[in-house]
């Protein structure tokens, strides 16, 4: 049985490095933590951060084994070079990692309170439903914007969890609904940032935004969406104090030469144009979300 999960747990380290990676994942979702917990005016330990991160972590984990389950058949045609085609995991080995990421997720909820509980009894519930595509299987997919918007659902819902876990309540103040729509704004552009291909570089799936948008207003597209993060960072600014903290003259001016990344991949389109888009948000994000706890704090 130990040898077994030890088995399991080097197939899983090397699974995780291409599709699941741990370290991005954990570095990505602690500003956006801190800024909720920011927001919701608790004072958590780093324990408490520590326990909502994990319970961040293994509900994303659920959801790409759920997807890895789903998309089988269709990544065996257009992605045979991924991990679980390859052969290095195996769908039944990660079944058992998705019944440990469920298991932990369900403790943190029920020792967190009634409202993490029915939060996280929503989130799996959903997360089911997202796994039988819904039950209505081709139809849904046949609708590439629409398919993508129900699934990122489960995100959103994550983030609401997050809220509860620190305040253990349905009561939503304006900086919170302002916040979570800032959040729900870089969850999409993170998405679409991932799904956001070099002209040529779409693949055969008909899996990326560009395939159906084009690369030009693709990256249009992103600027808007760019637009509007920056707009209710200010907003939630604003609303937390009013004074002009010199963290958002750095703001603006990050806002700036992430826009100007955008623009040079719109003229130049290789691979490190993206790698420094793609980059750029990432930090803007993750600096908005900073700023927001020290302004707070």
């Amino acid at each position: 049985m130990i040898h077994k999960a030890l088995k399991i747990t080097r197939k899983f380290y090397v699974y995780q490095k291409e599709r699941f990676p741990l370290v991005v994942l954990v570095l990505s979702l602690f500003p956006a933590i801190l800024s909720s917990s920011a927001v919701t005016s608790s004072h958590p330990t780093i324990l408490n951060i520590c326990v909502i991160i994990l319970a961040s972590v293994v509900y994303l984990l659920h959801i790409r084994i759920i997807d890895e389950h789903r998309d089988f058949l269709h990544d065996n045609i257009h992605h045979s070079t991924r991990p679980i085609q390859k052969g290095v995991i195996l769908r039944e080995e990660l079944y058992y990692i998705d019944l440990l990421a469920v298991t932990i997720l369900f403790v943190i909820a029920v020792c967190t309170g009634l409202f993490t509980f029915i939060i996280s009894l929503l989130m799996l519930l959903y997360t089911y439903l997202a796994g039988k595509e819904f039950f209505i299987g081709d139809k849904i997919k046949k609708h590439f914007f629409w398919y993508n918007a129900v699934n990122l659902v489960q995100m959103f819902l994550m983030q609401i969890f997050v809220y509860t876990y620190f305040i253990n309540s349905f009561s939503f103040n304006k900086p919170i609904i302002i916040h979570f729509i800032f959040t729900t704004i870089g969850t999409i552009i993170y998405e679409f940032l991932r799904k956001l291909k070099i002209p040529g570089n779409d693949g055969s799936g008909g899996d990326t935004y560009t395939s159906y948008l084009g690369f030009n207003i693709s990256i249009v597209l992103y600027q808007v969406l760019l637009l509007l993060n920056a707009v209710f960072f200010f907003w939630i600014t604003a609303l937390i104090t009013s004074e002009i903290n010199y963290l958002l003259y750095f703001a603006l001016g990050f806002t700036v030469l992430t826009f100007l990344s955008a623009i040079l991949h719109f003229i130049k389109k290789t691979t490190k144009t993206d790698q420094l888009m793609q980059a750029s948000f990432l930090f803007l994000y993750g600096f908005f979300n900073i700023a927001i706890y020290i302004i707070l704090k």
